[in-house]
């Protein structure tokens, strides 16, 4: 894994390889909100928000009614395990996928934009991230992301926030392994994003 750059939690799938994460990315427009890169990371897509209007925010409200919402103090195995049946789902309606050495679980291998009815059917299994870590829905989301940067640097992780608050990069050596990089990272965001 690079320790150059880490972004925010709902820009990619956590468990899912860097293919799999771009390949969702571009399927749901891109990035946003708050998490990891590479398999660190817990990389999930991001919800677009909807707009004032009525139709689209029933529209909005109809496709999340029903699937599980994730909050900020999910545990990185509950997030996982819900992103799997999302996965699985996707693989059993034609997505192509495969296994990482040592896994049985999928880790989807093509560009599931190319699979509209499956990413149709599969919605109800995706996912919604916590609406704090959306900066669309969190009108405080920058101090909170500054709040959340604070917190990493006091707790020994030498990272540096970017301006638009999408993520952060390594700013010097740090002495804190990965697994306690991983829980310093979910302690302040649940710190941060409450």
């Amino acid at each position: 894994m690079s320790k150059l750059t880490r972004r925010t939690r709902s820009a990619v799938l956590a468990g899912l390889g860097a293919a799999a994460a771009l390949s969702l990315l571009v399927a749901c427009g891109g990035s946003g909100g708050h998490g990891g890169t590479a398999s660190k990371d817990k990389d999930v897509v991001s919800i677009n928000s909807p707009s004032a209007s009525g139709a689209s925010a029933s529209a909005s409200a109809a496709a999340e009614s029903g699937r599980p919402r994730l909050r900020v103090d999910t545990t990185d195995a509950e997030r996982t395990r819900l992103y799997q049946i999302w996965t699985d789902c996707l693989h059993d309606h034609g997505v192509p996928a495969g296994h990482k050495p040592g896994s049985t679980a999928w880790s989807i291998a093509g560009d599931i934009t190319k699979y509209p009815a499956a990413t149709t059917a599969c919605l109800p299994k995706r996912p919604i991230e916590p609406p704090e870590e959306d900066p669309a829905k969190n009108p405080h989301y920058m101090d909170d992301f500054r709040t959340y940067i604070k917190c990493l640097n006091d707790g020994g992780l030498k990272v540096k926030g970017l301006s638009d608050g999408s993520g952060w990069n390594y700013d010097g050596e740090s002495s804190l392994t990965q697994a306690q990089e991983s829980r310093l990272d979910h302690d302040c965001e649940v710190k941060a994003y409450k």
